[in-house]
């Protein structure tokens, strides 16, 4: 059985970025052609030398709302929520102090909520607004819920709230940013769709799963959190077609991946939207069925994310996945690439 410490790394502190590249495009970009084992280093505006027309790229269209609300018990005590995903009158959070079933919770005078459930640090709890008027209050008070390997960030919430959010970002839902997206410029993609490459998209809500350690239960059973998604017919008709005229598809982003790779079967054989939920956890041995290329950042180590590009890495030529994406990511820190969220980004084609 696979074990997490093996997928372990050293990363000089100086190499997490704290605040994104600017120009977004200007970051650094590690191109992987497996075929040849070729390393590039590029940037990541030149995106369009890798790529040609009729090839397909998918993004995640889900957006980042401001899911982090600070607020008081009657006691005074501090607590702070992390709104993960709505389900009916109900919002499943994760929570930060000290909390007992029943207890109320203060974030202003006309926002508060009642703990109605708790699961460690998750809880279940009952909001005493709805609707246009809670997303009005959550969006006043809320922050934007940026990754805890990020400190010392310049940017102001403002900032944050247009820096940790990609430029084709949609339907609000996500806990965290799909970040391989956040390279992307309207320009850049204006040029790419210029030259004639496909865009598409998947929408998947990011939970804070997506960071939590993997356990050996997750091993065992492959599977991970679950995060709902949807595919629409325009996405699964392009992927069909791409795939008939011997194109690539690439995925723009892990998220991306999960929802294509789980739903693959109804992908290449659907004649609508796709809806569902996913707990799909890739390891090296799983065979891709939907892309032919990735787009990603460099991940925290240990994580399920580092194992799904190990996965891809091996699928794709690689004799030992893992040993080739530690190999990557010593040559990247040896380099001076910029990690995790609003570092530089790597492609695996």
């Amino acid at each position: 059985m696979m074990k997490i410490d093996e997928y372990n790394y050293y990363l000089p502190p100086a190499l997490i970025a704290n605040s994104p590249k600017k120009p977004r495009s200007h970051c650094r970009l590690l191109v992987n052609k497996n075929h040849s084992d070729e390393i590039v280093h590029d940037h990541f505006y030149n995106l369009n030398q890798y790529l040609n027309p009729r090839d397909l790229l998918i993004f995640n269209d889900s957006k980042v709302f401001p899911a982090r609300l600070i607020g008081k018990k009657k006691t005074g005590g501090k607590v702070e929520i992390l709104l993960l995903e709505e389900n009916g009158i109900f919002w499943q959070v994760l929570i930060g102090g000290k909390v007992s079933a029943g207890d109320e919770i203060s974030f202003s005078e006309s926002l508060l909520c009642y703990i109605v459930e708790l699961f460690g640090k998750e809880a279940k709890v009952k909001f005493n607004s709805s609707g246009a008027n809670f997303w009005c209050q959550v969006n006043k008070l809320g922050k934007t819920p940026i990754p805890p390997y990020i400190k010392n960030t310049p940017l102001s919430e403002k900032s944050l709230r247009r820096e940790y959010q990609t430029v084709y970002a949609k339907l609000p839902g996500s806990a965290a940013a799909p970040t391989a997206g956040l390279h992307f410029s309207k320009k850049l993609i204006g040029e790419l769709e210029h030259q004639g490459v496909e865009i598409a998209t998947i929408n998947l809500a990011v939970g804070l799963g997506t960071f939590a350690p993997v356990s050996e239960e997750n091993i065992r059973r492959k599977k991970l959190h679950r995060e709902k998604f949807q595919i629409p017919y325009s996405t699964v008709k392009k992927i069909n077609k791409t795939k008939k005229a011997g194109s690539k598809i690439i995925a723009v982003g892990t998220t991306t991946v999960r929802a294509l790779e789980s739903a693959s079967q109804k992908i290449l054989s659907a004649e609508k939207e796709i809806s569902g939920s996913t707990d799909l956890f890739i390891q090296p041995g799983f065979e891709f069925k939907i892309i032919d290329g990735l787009i990603t950042n460099f991940h925290l180590p240990c994580s399920s994310l580092m194992m799904l590009v190990a996965a891809f890495l091996q699928f794709k030529g690689a004799e030992n996945g893992r040993k080739k994406l530690l190999e990557l990511y010593k040559i990247a820190s040896e380099k001076k690439y910029r990690f995790y969220s609003f570092g530089d980004a790597m492609m695996i084609l």
